[in-house]
């Protein structure tokens, strides 16, 4: 198996938007997680979110990739 099959493309392109997206959105909203009048569940909203676009965009890449 090859390092760049199509198998592992879509997967490492998950991981490296879903890093990115931790990179930009963290320090803005860590400001927003720490006040004191934000909901408790803001957090999980977050990585909810990036949950979710990391799986859409493998299912995404991986029906392309076919």
């Amino acid at each position: 198996m090859s390092l760049f099959s199509s198998d592992l493309r879509p997967t490492e392109i998950t991981i490296v938007v879903a890093l990115l997206s931790l990179l930009i959105l963290l320090p803005p909203l860590s400001s927003i997680w720490f006040a004191l009048d934000s909901p408790w569940f803001l957090p999980y909203l977050v990585w909810l979110a990036i949950i979710l676009l990391s799986f859409w965009l493998q299912r995404l890449l991986r029906k392309h990739a076919v």
